[in-house]
């Protein structure tokens, strides 16, 4: 809904002969236009700026207050629970599953590791032949 201001004009003072604006000089007709441009721009940019605090700056601090209060309860209050409440030893552990995970790539690390040095002695060892000779 636009904003009224005092020195709009409805349509019916557009249509009479005698109305307030037309009665005026042409420089303070000017200047009363200008006013109100920057009347509306004023308001125009007032109205943004609520609508961005209330719709992108409200959530993004909303967001970000409830993350850290998250991380501040899992860093603090969560630890030091689990640590009153059991054995540390056995926090420490993990499932059979994992460990057999762990096992099967520390196997696989240290295969890897070795395939550089198995692949310079098959190149050592190997002795080629050029096409076509036959010995």
């Amino acid at each position: 809904m636009p904003l009224c201001s005092p020195w709009q004009t409805s349509k019916t003072e557009e249509n009479g002969s005698d109305s307030f604006i037309h009665s005026m000089d042409p420089q303070l007709e000017q200047q009363m236009e200008t006013t109100q441009s920057l009347v509306d721009s004023s308001v125009a940019f007032v109205n943004k700026t609520v609508w961005d605090l209330m719709v992108g700056l409200m959530p993004k601090t909303t967001t970000h207050l409830m993350i850290n209060n998250t991380k501040e309860f899992i860093f603090l209050e969560l630890l030091a629970t689990l640590y009153s409440r059991g054995d540390k030893n056995m926090l420490m552990d993990g499932s059979a599953e994992q460990a057999q995970q762990c096992n099967k790539m520390l196997c696989m690390h240290h295969v890897l590791r070795e395939v550089p040095s198995i692949i310079g002695d098959i190149n050592m060892t190997t002795v080629s032949t050029p096409m076509g000779a036959h010995g």
